[in-house]
Parts: C-alpha cells; sequence; structure tokens
C-alpha cells in the first residue's frame, strides 16, 4: 500500500500543519464556547493521535454538539463503535443517549481540538485529502475498512 505524506498535498500543506500542529483547545462546553459560526475544517485529537478530520460550514454549531449527551452526530457515534465496541446498528441512538452517551461525553471531554481555515468551495475535498494523509482512528482509511469486514454478514 502506497504510504502518503504531508509533502503530498503541494499548497495544500501549510494549512494541514497548521491543523495538526496548530493551537489546541479542550473539546468540554467551556473550551469550546468561543468558536463562531465560520466555516472551516476541524482535527480532534486524542493525546496526540488525530482521530476525526472533518469540515463544516458552521464550526460553532458541530464543535458545541460533540461534548453533549443528547447530540445525534457522526463523530460521538464512531467513538460509540470504534472505542466503546458498540455494535454498528445501534450506534447512533446509543451514543447520543442513555449510558453509552455518558460515557463516549467522558471520552470526548478528554479530547482536543484544532481548526484551520480553507476556502468552502474546497472544503470537503481538501477533508478528505487531510483523511488520506492522517489517516484518523475514527474515519480514516484503516478505520473506515474495519468497519466494513464488521458489517459483513456472519
Amino acid at each position: 500500500m502506497m504510504q502518503f505524506n504531508s509533502t503530498d498535498l503541494g499548497k495544500w500543506e501549510t494549512p494541514y500543519l497548521t491543523l495538526t500542529t496548530g493551537e489546541r483547545h479542550s473539546l468540554t462546553p467551556e473550551g469550546v464556547w468561543m468558536i463562531g459560526d465560520k466555516p472551516g475544517l476541524l482535527a480532534i485529537f486524542d493525546d496526540d493521535d488525530i482521530v476525526y478530520v472533518a469540515s463544516t460550514k458552521n464550526l460553532a454549531k458541530l464543535l458545541q454538539s460533540l461534548p453533549r449527551d443528547g447530540a445525534e452526530c457522526e463523530m460521538r457515534t464512531l467513538a460509540a463503535i470504534v472505542d466503546l465496541g458498540v455494535p454498528f446498528r445501534t450506534a447512533a441512538k446509543r451514543a447520543s443517549k442513555g449510558p453509552t452517551a455518558q460515557r463516549v461525553t467522558r471520552l470526548v471531554n478528554r479530547m482536543t481540538f484544532s481548526v484551520a481555515q480553507v476556502a468552502p468551495a474546497h472544503m470537503d475535498t481538501i477533508r478528505d485529502a487531510f483523511i488520506a494523509i492522517a489517516d484518523p482512528r475514527y474515519n480514516g482509511r484503516t478505520s473506515l475498512a474495519n468497519q466494513a469486514l464488521d458489517r459483513l454478514p456472519r
């Protein structure tokens, strides 16, 4: 398998380095309140490992939904599947309500995040390239391949 690195990104290497090595903030309600309604790229870290990369038109809305019970979002669902072993079929519901949601919230609250600004017209394409380079634990190539294998009928 071909290995990618940040130099493969060409002129987009600088925003990638900003995202991965830039200033980080706590992914708690206290750490996300100051983010405005702006578009951008988001990287979420557990210790120094990138676990999730996303693009969004509203950073504030996405970031405020992550550390909250009752919020149904992709990152919380993926955390329940990958870290807590919740079955794919029920993961979205269980990650938003009940005891599993509380476990996901505790997991998310220990994480940090960083943001980078990119032109909205290119956000999704650049996000996909950053995912290919970083291979995050929740939405990277390896994780998606493992989930596809786990979903095969028995």
